[in-house]
């Protein structure tokens, strides 16, 4: 029959405790059950979830030292946090060194520690790469390009020695997006003003324990044990709990419950690396033919790639969502073949920080312009066809990729900016089709340019602004599960013979 609970239950609630949560290592999508010490982002919200409901717990204590997290997961713990307060239970963190992202994360709390030999350094933010061109020259390699349109930059890299005007008017705009997004959460947090967290910026930038307490950064300076202490003195009588000591959570519904699948598109969109199109596709597939499951979370963490292997998931997507519910989940990045994945959804979620859009299409030659002489070596060949000689040449060290002999003749570069320029034109026609839209209006939000996820929603690029949590939630909807039913989430692709199937069960 249902669980109800155990016999202890009754006890532990005369004693309230608080959760304590060691954030060591690198918060990530997905890690294997056995010699991994990260932790999966999910499962790191399911686990906040349940101090939510849990009545024997009066909060959480996290010990954020050593935390390896990217800005958007960053964002929906946040929020997680923001969440739990909300609901009437205390957050206390600990930090020993934090910049201005883990700082951000940290003020969510209702008290800061700060170890005594710590430091809090709020640098603002900043963007920029290297740019290759005079390395190049020196070296004797010429490189083309082709970019659909003007923000599509990933290029310039290796054509020019700085920012183009429209590349810095994109990142400028993100980083405005970011930095007030921080003070803005930060000062609301800790009762400042705006004006003095931009003096603390760019005036002091680093604050030690006493000048962050002076500040208002900060609460009180100590170690653990300090925070042991604030945890008795807030309710939590009954002390400190492992993760390992929750108690399960009690199921009132007979049968199976209802199943939501999150499945992953991690890293470089390509066939069998990176998100592993071949592979995702025939997964999203199956899961459209799977009677066990109501709905499906697409969770995307792309810099985008292979239009071929972007296209290849779209289409499954599409399919899955002929036969049940599919969300979409924009991680950190969802630009290009990362959001040209996303399309064919019932719903794009995006979080703040997420850097999505980038619908464009961009190509780029290289070829030797004085290096192979360098090296003195020559080069010779026969060829049949006007253009077989389009891939010969030296090939680079480390790389293992040719440096071909010559640069593209004007019929060449005209052949390649028509077939450039199509795929552009499908690309949008196609996003247009899927949101809605006309294809200049599309246009408009496209030119290749990267979006943050607040912006994307004034674009009609992105549905909503939330997390994974909000993802799934919007997929029971869908899928008309009950706001009381319990669900079981699954996670897909299996992470292979280490990782047996895992499941999570959440309201």
């Amino acid at each position: 029959g249902p669980h109800r609970g155990d016999v202890s239950t009754p006890l532990r609630q005369q004693r309230r405790n608080f959760l304590q949560l060691d954030l060591h290592g690198s918060v990530r999508h997905r890690v294997y059950p056995l010699f991994d010490e990260g932790r999966s982002l999910l499962g790191l919200l399911q686990t906040l979830r349940r101090v939510e409901r849990d009545p024997a717990l009066a909060g959480v204590a996290i010990n954020l030292s050593g935390l390896r997290i990217d800005p958007a997961m960053s964002w929906e713990l946040r929020t997680q946090l923001q969440a739990l307060r909300d609901a009437g239970r205390t957050v206390v963190v600990y930090i020993d060194r934090a910049d201005l992202r883990r700082y951000h994360l940290a003020s969510v709390a209702d008290v800061v520690v700060l170890d005594p030999m710590g430091l809090i350094l709020l640098q603002g933010v900043a963007a920029g790469q290297i740019y290759l061109r005079g390395a190049l020259d020196k070296l004797g390699i010429g490189s083309q390009e082709w970019r659909y349109h003007e923000y599509k930059s990933a290029f310039e890299t290796v054509n020019r020695t700085g920012m183009s005007d429209r590349d810095r008017e994109q990142w400028q705009a993100l980083l405005e997006d970011d930095y007030g997004r921080a003070r803005h959460d930060i000062t609301s947090s800790r009762d400042l003003t705006a004006a003095v967290f931009d003096s603390l910026v760019n005036h002091v930038t680093g604050l030690l324990p006493a000048e962050a307490v002076a500040a208002g950064l900060v609460d009180s300076v100590g170690r653990w044990e300090a925070v042991e202490r604030i945890v008795v003195q807030r309710g939590g009588t009954g002390g400190l709990l492992q993760e390992s000591d929750l108690q399960y959570a009690q199921v009132e519904q007979w049968g199976a419950p209802p199943t939501v699948a999150v499945v992953y598109a991690i890293g470089v969109c390509a066939m069998d690396s990176g998100i592993r199109a071949r592979k995702l596709a025939v997964e999203l597939r199956e899961l459209a033919e799977d009677d066990g499951v109501d709905a499906v979370v697409l969770r995307v963490d792309s810099p985008g790639g292979d239009v071929l292997a972007s296209d290849l998931v779209a289409d499954a997507v599409a399919a899955c969502r002929a036969r049940k519910p599919v969300v979409v989940s924009q991680a950190r990045l969802a630009a290009s073949g990362g959001y040209w994945i996303s399309i064919e959804s019932d719903a794009i979620v995006a979080t703040p920080a997420t850097i999505t859009g980038s619908i464009g299409v961009i190509g780029g030659w290289f070829y030797n312009q004085g290096f192979r002489e360098r090296l003195g070596l020559t080069v010779d060949h026969v060829q049949i066809g006007d253009h077989a000689d389009l891939g010969l040449g030296l090939p680079l060290p480390l790389l293992g990729i040719p440096l071909p002999e010559r640069a593209l003749t004007d019929e060449e570069v005209r052949r390649t900016d028509r077939v450039l320029s199509s795929l552009y034109d499908d690309f949008v026609a196609r996003v247009a089709t899927a949101r809605g839209r006309t294809p200049a209006q599309i246009d408009a939000a496209a030119r290749g340019r990267i979006w943050a996820g607040t912006a994307a929603v004034e674009q009609g690029l992105v549905d909503t602004l939330g997390g994974l949590q909000t993802a799934i939630k919007l997929a029971r909807d869908h899928a008309g599960i009950a706001t009381d039913r319990q669900v079981r989430v699954v996670e897909r692709p299996r992470l292979g013979c280490r990782s047996p199937r895992r499941s999570t069960a959440i309201r």
